[in-house]
């Protein structure tokens, strides 16, 4: 496998300063983790065979549906924990990270396994999410021959294994055995995304895919002849279509339901999530904050009301979070960082046509009224890279938006976020990604290798320049 490498932080002043003499003080250290997609790859409310499609543009705005290393991306989260757990030290600063941070998609379907295994592993426990009836088990179902799956197995004839991916005796009974793990250590929060909320974070949960998803049927291909008009905008509205075509059974399973907003919250908080509270719960309401001693930290609910994968803020969220950062701002020196799942390219749902939905320069525009801003930290995209935003009449100094790529992708990484002051007021936020040094012949080491050998030509591009990797940016006082 080979690491795409970045040199050793690079100094960005694309908003201005100069670099500073001494080492600064450190204010915050987070570990910022995204897109885990915790998954149950057997669900039939899972739609693998349009990744077979991924050829014709047709269907692009439902990829990806499959990806052949799935069903290890809770081995990896847990690997990423694990590390985490024994090193928990900032990596330039030397702080003690002070909170991890997870802008969503912790989970794959919306689902109630998945959500447990997550909260499971961050917060420390013991889960298991089989692979045992998926589509790494070969069958007849699809015909006598080559299985249009990768099947691990050798001997079985696959179209996957031609490509140069590996024969793993044994895959399927070892990525469904019991994860035992410890926990972070200490603390955490998250914010949701779309895939937390929505089917294969795309269409709201109705009673048809309800119906289906707990059932003891899976489709390993489309109905015959089905080619809808508009693929996307039909999954959106009935998600139960994609999945009427030629099935096998499987062990039926009432943990594969959809949870909602409040559930989720619900079970971060009793697993040691910070940030929700009782009335968080009750509410529906995911927006919140969390003060550390120099730092608030602001969390917002980017998740489009009428569902779709990208996102959108409400008007009502903006007012506020403008509220919020007035409060920072009545504290001199004191500062914020935001964080939601989708960013500011990604903030462009207009599904419904709900005026009190707005997007992305909204958000912007807001954030910009407010100088103690100084990052903006989102996933989504999975993808690294680091935007800065000017100020855009030079009033301000602007605000860095950093995201940090899938940990269920190419390459796999979390990214360590540490905010520093220098003696002359200036500002610096270091950003050094992390690995998760899983042994060699684990099943972690082996999600990475299969996430780049699907990544092909796109790594690259997945993993970023050298200035969206380890880079040290500045903010002028």
């Amino acid at each position: 496998m080979t690491r795409l490498m970045h040199p050793p932080h690079l100094l960005r002043n694309d908003l201005g300063g100069t670099a500073a003499a001494g080492p600064g003080v450190a204010l915050l250290s987070l570990l910022h983790l995204s897109d885990a997609h915790v998954m149950d790859s057997v669900s039939p409310a899972r739609c693998e065979w349009i990744e077979l499609l991924a050829h014709d543009p047709y269907w692009a705005g439902l990829l990806h549906m499959h990806r052949p290393y799935e069903a290890l991306t809770h081995w990896a989260l847990a690997a990423h924990v694990e590390r985490l757990r024994r090193h928990p030290l900032a990596p330039w600063s030397q702080r003690a990270y002070d909170m991890a941070l997870c802008t969503g998609d912790n989970i794959d379907n919306a689902q109630a396994n998945e959500l447990q295994a997550f909260v499971s592993i961050l917060g420390g426990g013991r889960t298991a999410l089989s692979a045992h009836g998926g589509v790494h088990e070969p069958g007849l179902e699809l015909g006598e021959g080559a299985w249009p799956f990768w099947c691990p197995e050798a001997g079985v004839p696959d179209l996957w294994k031609p490509k140069g991916y590996p024969v793993v005796p044994g895959f399927v009974a070892r990525s469904s055995a019991e994860v035992h793990s410890a926990g972070l250590g200490f603390a955490w929060a998250s914010v949701p995304g779309n895939h937390d909320v929505m089917r294969q974070g795309t269409a709201l949960p109705n009673p048809a895919i309800e119906a289906l998803a707990v059932g003891g049927r899976k489709a390993l291909a489309g109905p015959a002849g089905f080619r809808p008009i508009d693929p996307q905008a039909l999954y959106v509205q009935q998600p139960e279509q994609f999945s009427t075509g030629v099935s096998r059974p499987i062990a039926a399973s009432a943990q594969r339901r959809a949870v909602d907003l409040c559930e989720w919250m619900a079970a971060h908080r009793q697993a040691g999530a910070m940030g929700f509270g009782p009335s968080h719960v009750t509410e529906g309401r995911a927006d919140t904050f969390i003060d550390t001693e120099h730092v608030r930290l602001i969390l917002l609910d980017t998740n489009h009301p009428a569902g779709d994968y990208q996102g959108s803020i409400g008007a009502a969220q903006i007012a506020w979070l403008e509220a919020r950062l007035a409060e920072v701002e009545q504290q001199p020196g004191r500062i914020a960082v935001l964080a939601s799942h989708h960013g500011s390219v990604s903030l462009v749902n207009t599904l419904g046509a709900d005026p009190e939905r707005l997007q992305g320069q909204a958000l912007t525009e807001a954030v910009h009224r407010h100088p103690c801003v100084v990052a903006w930290l989102v996933g989504h995209r999975h993808l690294h890279r680091v935007t800065p935003h000017p100020h855009p009449d030079a009033r301000g100094r602007g605000f860095w938006e950093i995201t940090t790529a899938s940990i269920m992708d190419w390459p796999a990484q979390t990214r360590a976020v540490e905010i520093l002051r220098h003696t002359d007021g200036q500002l610096e936020i270091v950003c050094t990604l992390q690995d998760h040094h899983a042994e060699a012949g684990s099943l972690a080491a082996l999600h990475a290798e299969l996430a780049l050998r699907f990544a092909g030509s796109a790594a690259p591009y997945m993993q970023g320049a050298a200035h969206d990797g380890n880079v040290r940016l500045l903010l002028p006082p």
